[in-house]
C-alpha cells in the first residue's frame, strides 16, 4: 500500500456533528488495519 491510498483511506473517516457533539462513524477495515499497523488508538 503507497502513502498514498494510506492518506487517503485515512482521508474517508466520516465525522458528524449533532448537538454540538462530535460523532465518528465506524471505521472500515482498511482504517482498522492502518491504524493497527502503526499502532495509533481508534478515534472515538
Amino acid at each position: 500500500m503507497t502513502m498514498k491510498k494510506l492518506i487517503l483511506i485515512l482521508s474517508r473517516l466520516k465525522l458528524q456533528v449533532v448537538k454540538g457533539t462530535r460523532v465518528l462513524f465506524p471505521v472500515t477495515k482498511e482504517q482498522r488495519a492502518i491504524f493497527e499497523a502503526f499502532d495509533i488508538k481508534e478515534p472515538l
